[in-house]
């Protein structure tokens, strides 16, 4: 249901699956395992889909249009499941259970056709190689000693958990959905007892209550395009798990089949601003580089609480009974969509003022179209990222043949790049940059720069400019000519090995 559509394919499982598992039990137990083998594989081989999506969403789109983004996705799944069921109906009484498996198998084939176009991005100006690439290939080193070094699932987990830890939203955030799956987990089991018991739909009926749930996230999708990027989405996010808690105590006191599709409409409408709203606060709010390794731990934590509420369910339907699990499921869910509501609005509004902050680094950093077309969210990163630092008239900023570590922009004064065989290169003044050289050729500076007067520099990390280069093959006209330009007085040789 909610952040579990991203590994499957248009055709549903649902129908062919039936078929198979009243096949399994008529052949045996053996046959039967089989079959859960293969669907307990199919979900691990599928758990990495999602958080690769997630994080590669932002360097895809703007930041501004990452809510829309995200609805987009949504509502593209939503329909998805409303086709899929249908189809996979048809092919099984056309042909065969089996024939059903094989045209879903399809569909994932055409969509793993479909990422690959995406590719993996390559870094400006060094042909698909990362600094620490270069660097290892430097120093004689196998590339991927450089690049996997200190990197284990056991570091991935820890560095999630770690910026989880850090991050009062994140906190509230996997709280939150924690509590949501484990509703989800309960409702695998009590719908089926509502359609069958309490509105005598039998237990094809719950079927029509699931689709009652996704008709309500398809009406308020349109609208969800634009909520993550609102100061007020932190109270959206929590407002949508009181929704959702709400509508299953709510299915306690209804008893006829209108007002319960009702109320499940109701709960798919706060299913859609959930799904968009928490995956855009989640690309927000968390660093680039940790987003993928956020969100399989935020996937892993709620795989385990909504498998704790399928295993709680029939312990709970067994005491208070089916009206006291539907309010108190419900009632959970309400509770902790109160309780964290603070923690996500305050950080809804430090990270809307934050951004507001940020505006005329961005449009500055724009402007000087060194960075090309690199979306909001790299530009943002990078305004974060800077440095102010003033500089005595006389200061050496780097020496030639340091090793690079920053770039530099000039926000005042006159600076003077000079080599020992050419001597005096060139005088940069306000909106001039240097040191890239360095970083997108990974070679020793090649020139000493010395402030010719007083002046102010930008300092942004070269990890940070390098990933906001990362995608295109080719570098920004501005960027290359300047490169270009300053490589063919003093390393011509580089030019020409590129």
């Amino acid at each position: 249901m909610i952040c579990e559509h991203g590994g499957k394919g248009l055709t549903s499982d649902v129908a062919a699956a039936s078929a198979l598992y009243k096949r399994a039990c008529d052949k045996g137990s053996a046959t039967g395992c089989h079959y859960l083998a293969l669907t307990v594989a199919n979900s691990a081989l599928s758990a990495c889909y999602q958080p690769a999506a997630v994080s590669m969403t932002p360097l895809l789109v703007a930041e501004d249009d990452l809510a829309a983004a995200n609805a987009a996705e949504s509502i593209i799944a939503q329909i998805a499941l409303f086709i899929g069921p249908g189809i996979g109906a048809l092919v099984v009484n056309l042909s065969s259970s089996a024939a059903a498996f094989a045209v879903n198998g399809l569909t994932f084939l055409a969509s793993a056709v479909l990422v690959l176009r995406v590719g993996r991005g390559k870094t400006f100006g060094q042909i698909g190689s990362t600094p620490a690439v270069k660097a290892a290939e430097a120093r004689s080193e196998p590339a991927e000693t450089a690049e996997t070094s200190g990197s284990s699932v056991w570091h991935d987990i820890v560095d999630g958990a770690t910026t989880v830890r850090a991050h009062a939203g994140l906190v509230a955030i996997m709280i939150l959905t924690g509590a949501i799956l484990f509703q989800v987990g309960v409702e695998q089991v009590v719908h089926v007892l509502v359609a069958e018991d309490r509105l005598g739909m039998g237990a094809d009926g719950v079927g029509v209550l699931s689709a009652a749930i996704g008709v309500g996230g398809l009406v308020v999708a349109p609208f969800t395009a634009r909520l993550g990027g609102s100061r007020f989405a932190g109270l959206m996010l929590a407002g949508s798990g009181v929704v959702f808690g709400l509508a299953m105590a709510l299915l306690a006191v209804v008893d006829s089949t209108p007002s319960a599709l009702a109320v499940l409409a109701v709960q798919g409408m706060g299913v859609m601003v959930f799904e968009v709203v928490f995956i855009t606060l989640l690309q927000r709010w968390c660093r680039e580089d940790a987003l993928a390794r956020v969100f399989g731990l935020n996937d892993s934590v709620t795989s385990a609480t909504q498998l704790l509420g399928a295993i709680a369910a029939p312990l709970l339907i067994a005491g208070p009974g089916l009206n006291g699990t539907l309010w108190l499921t419900g009632g959970l869910v309400v509770i902790v969509s109160l309780a964290v509501a603070p923690a996500l609005h305050r950080e809804a509004v430090r990270s809307a003022d934050e951004l507001r902050q940020l505006e005329p680094v961005v449009a500055r950093l724009r402007d000087l179209g060194i960075f090309g077309e690199a979306p909001q969210a790299s530009l943002e990163r990078l305004a974060r990222s800077v440095k102010r630092r003033h500089v005595d008239s006389g200061t050496v900023v780097f020496h030639e043949g340091d090793q690079p570590d920053d770039l530099f922009v000039i926000d005042d004064g006159e600076f003077i790049a000079a080599s020992v065989a050419e001597g005096e290169l060139n005088r940069m003044r306000l909106g001039d940059w240097f040191g890239e050289i360095g970083l997108l050729r990974w070679i020793p500076r090649t020139a000493t720069v010395t402030a010719a007067t007083d002046g102010e520099l930008w300092v942004i990390d070269g990890g940070v400019f390098v990933d906001a280069l990362a995608g295109p093959e080719r570098l920004p006209d501005p960027l290359h000519r300047t490169l270009t330009s300053r490589l063919a007085r003093t390393h011509p040789h580089v030019i020409a090995d590129a």
